[in-house]
């Protein structure tokens, strides 16, 4: 699937969570809230609310208030490893909201 999206119809399911790193350089533990909205072409016709769910456990069982690997410091990596995690993903969005930083993850 190409990373442009032109003429690509999705649908998308999303959700927030919290999680620390260590910063790479200072090597300070901190944490940021996120939200992520996860991507998957909309053919065949997808239950959003199912996947919903399935966004929701994948965060709660690896990424919401853990202490993320030293690999996982940026959000492209976050994003990544998500949607690694759920079958058929293309795409994820990932932000932290309160500082106005958006990244955008073509699978």
């Amino acid at each position: 699937m190409s990373g442009e999206g032109k003429g690509v119809n999705l649908t998308g399911a999303g959700w927030c969570f919290s999680a620390s790193h260590r910063d790479p350089v200072r090597q300070e533990l901190h944490g940021h809230s996120y939200e992520v909205v996860c991507w998957w072409p909309a053919s065949p016709p997808r239950d959003a609310m199912v996947l919903q769910e399935m966004v929701k456990a994948v965060l709660k069982a690896g990424f919401d208030h853990k202490t993320l690997p030293d690999d996982m410091t940026r959000a492209e990596d976050i994003a990544r490893a998500l949607g690694g995690l759920l079958t058929d993903c293309v795409r994820v969005d990932i932000s932290r909201p309160s500082e106005r930083l958006h990244s955008e993850v073509w699978l």
